[in-house]
């Protein structure tokens, strides 16, 4: 019966809560609404269904999970670093090698990307100066960012409110605010070519659920939601689910 629910619910681009409810109630599931709720987030937790967006689902294709990362050593240093010194502060990392994933021409050079409030940017570039000296910017210029380039270099920057947090690690980069940065950060933009955006977008969309609720928040406070979802519709093959 339940696979009957799945099956029924796969037919359409997305489905909300309510919708939810009403076909497991069509296929014979004489439930509450409590109980129908706990088993929404049952399957959401194994993965039977994921969120595309507020009060959002959709039944993944074959090969679509949640997006997930195995980060480098140096990241993971990193982090260590400043939960170490700072235990309550807010950052994230982001680190280039991610796009590999997506991309089709490989990156061969990494550059970890640390975004952390900006009042607190100098204490941690001097932090992460101690541990690699010669390695670490802070705030830079394209010009300086290109000037002072390693393989490896660490790029302290200013953190954008309504950053999405991670799932596993709060400090892990989701795929909403990867796809997002990827066309509005100046030193993305510096670090991988214009002509990668599509294969990037068409690799989110296809191999992971995205909550477009998640992306456009953030892309308006980028200043970037318009331009982004025009890019989609006309540069991808992605499908925006909540349209």
């Amino acid at each position: 019966m339940i696979l009957e629910c799945i099956q029924a619910l796969a037919e359409k681009k997305s489905f909300s809560r309510q919708d939810f409810f009403q076909v497991f109630r069509e296929k014979g599931f004489e439930a509450g609404e409590e109980s129908l709720k706990k088993r929404l987030r049952k399957m959401l937790d194994v993965g039977a269904i994921v969120r595309v967006g507020r009060n959002a689902y959709c039944v993944p294709a074959k090969g679509m999970s949640q997006y997930e990362y195995q980060y480098s050593n140096i990241s993971n240093a990193v982090a260590r670093i400043i939960k170490e010194s700072h235990p309550y502060l807010e950052f994230l990392i982001f680190e280039l090698f991610q796009l590999n994933e997506f991309v089709n021409h490989q990156l061969a050079h990494n550059i970890i990307f640390v975004s952390v409030e900006s009042e607190i940017m100098d204490f941690i570039f001097d932090k992460l100066k101690e541990a690699y000296p010669g390695k670490v910017l802070v705030n830079p210029t394209p010009e300086v960012f290109h000037k002072y380039w390693v393989d490896n270099m660490i790029v302290v920057t200013k953190m954008i409110t309504e950053t999405p947090k991670g799932r596993q690690q709060k400090w892990h980069a989701r795929i909403e605010s990867i796809l997002v940065d990827v066309m509005t950060a100046p030193l993305l933009q510096e670090s991988v070519s214009e002509s990668e955006y599509a294969a990037i977008y068409e690799g989110a969309f296809t191999r992971y659920a995205v909550d477009e609720s998640c992306l456009f928040r953030y892309a308006k406070r980028r200043a970037a939601d318009k331009k982004i979802k025009s890019f989609i519709k006309e540069k991808t093959m992605g499908i925006l689910r909540t349209e």
